[in-house]
């Protein structure tokens, strides 16, 4: 097997600082999670050097060292040589770089070592936005070595750091400052529910995202280092792309479940006003049921207006990633003008999200707009219905009081006399004659009965 010289493992790992809504305890929340990811020497530092210093001289914060010293080790006691901690602000997010090498001729396997050097380092923090290995070596004998050894050497160091992969193909390559550069990644989202505080967050992040550089010699190997924040950067914007779609898929599911919802909710009051099955004492009800369901539409359309958004992300950092990806391919080849730079297959990612990411995003915008509007008509032909059943209930009882109204008046016309024009109209021995009630009762009942009969048959004829 061919050796390679100074195998290096650069992670780049990306977390959101704040988002839209958060507050000022989010905000130092989000912080902190990202703090965790050093070493507590580090952490301190980090407080006295830190963000909230540069911010006085620098509002926008596109780029920021959080370090003075730009730097810092992994342990304090050991030089920066044997790894070191890079951490920046990145607008609204974080980015940090680990490195960790071996100086001498080492065997790709070696790799393994070094990522668990990372990975003891970091314990149980992941990244919130997403995360890069780049894994660099150079050859002791370049000239010599074809270009299937170049890939062979190459699939095995990613076999090094991901020893369960039964079978890998690169899916691009190109050449980068004078190295043979190699692309892995895995389309595949997934979801990790990160604690901040009392509240947990879902993101949606990239599975994996391997970048693979073979060195030709030490010259151009050592120019690397004056390329890591162009990297930074590049890469930043390819992970904020990616959890922003995968937000968007997260809050597609969401908005379909409410769809859902206030479907089957309308669904089952247009059955019952269908089959006459609303009466006055229903009507309440239903208007409160009218009022959850507002207040699920009103949530449908923030998250549909949170998507809207989450395009938008996508949209300025693919502007972003295509104008880094020109300018840095011009800086690398004026770097190293004697070794060619091609890395052109990073385009793909671009038409990835062109030719996916947009068009998704945009026939669910499209078909969610209409979900929209069909419940909010929906709900107000609804409201409306109910409407007219409480105008024609108040109507009827209207009515009804009305008619009782004129049959009790009619019957007090009568005062004391009741007894004696009973009898004088039904005869002394008849039975009503004797209980004034009844007969008080019987007149409301004629009076009424009368009543309706001329409003109904009569008033409206007329």
């Amino acid at each position: 097997m061919i050796n390679i010289i100074n195998p290096t493992i650069d992670l780049f790992l990306y977390d959101l600082r704040n988002s839209l809504n958060d507050d000022k305890t989010d905000i130092d929340q989000r912080r902190q999670y990202f703090y965790q990811k050093l070493h507590k020497n580090v952490q301190e530092q980090l407080k006295q050097d830190g963000e909230d210093n540069h911010q006085k001289h620098n509002l926008e914060a596109e780029y920021i060292h959080l370090l003075k010293e730009d730097i810092a080790s992994l342990d304090p006691n050991t030089p920066q040589e044997n790894g070191y901690y890079y951490p920046v602000r990145l607008g609204d997010s974080y980015g940090l770089l680990l490195e960790v090498a071996a100086s001498e001729e080492k065997t790709p396997e070696y790799f393994s070592e070094l990522k668990q050097k990372i990975e003891q380092k970091l314990g149980e923090n992941t990244a919130t936005l997403g995360k890069t290995w780049m894994l660099s070596t150079y050859l002791p004998n370049f000239s010599e070595t074809t270009p299937e050894e170049i890939d062979k050497i190459a699939k095995e160091c990613y076999k090094a750091i991901f020893p369960n992969r039964k079978k890998m193909d690169f899916q691009s390559q190109g050449k980068f400052i004078g190295a043979t550069i190699f692309e892995y990644y895995d389309n595949n989202l997934k979801q990790e529910i990160v604690k901040l505080g009392d509240k947990e967050t879902v993101n949606c992040i990239q599975t994996q995202h391997i970048i693979i550089a073979i060195y030709p010699d030490k010259e151009t190997f050592d120019t690397l280092g004056q390329l890591y924040r162009d990297w930074m950067r590049l890469l930043y914007y390819h992970h904020k792309i990616i959890w922003a779609y995968g937000q968007s898929r997260i809050l597609t599911n969401q908005i379909k479940e409410k769809f859902r919802e206030i479907q089957t909710i309308t669904e089952s009051i247009e059955e019952n006003i269908t089959q006459g099955n609303i009466k006055a004492n229903k009507l309440q009800k239903i208007s409160k049921v009218l009022s959850k369901i507002q207040v699920i539409i009103n949530k449908y359309a923030s998250e549909l207006n949170i998507l809207k958004l989450q395009k938008g992300t996508i949209t300025i950092n693919l502007s972003n990633y295509d104008k880094k990806l020109s300018t840095f391919a011009e800086k690398a080849r004026n770097k190293v003008v004697n070794h060619e730079t091609n890395i052109s297959f990073l385009e793909k990612f671009s038409k990835l999200v062109k030719e996916k990411y947009f068009l998704q995003i945009e026939k669910d915008l499209e078909l969610f707009e209409l979900g929209l509007r069909l419940s909010e008509d929906n709900v107000n032909a609804i409201r409306s219905q109910t409407e007219i059943e409480k105008t024609q209930s108040d109507r009827n009882f209207q009515e009804f009081i009305a008619v009782v109204g004129t049959g009790v008046v009619v019957a007090g016309l009568t005062g004391d006399n009741a007894t004696a024009e009973c009898k004088s109209i039904l005869g002394n021995e008849f039975f009503l004659c004797q209980n004034t009630l009844v007969y008080h009762l019987m007149l409301v009942f004629t009076a009424s009965v009368l009543t309706w009969l001329f409003r109904k048959y009569i008033l409206k004829r007329s």
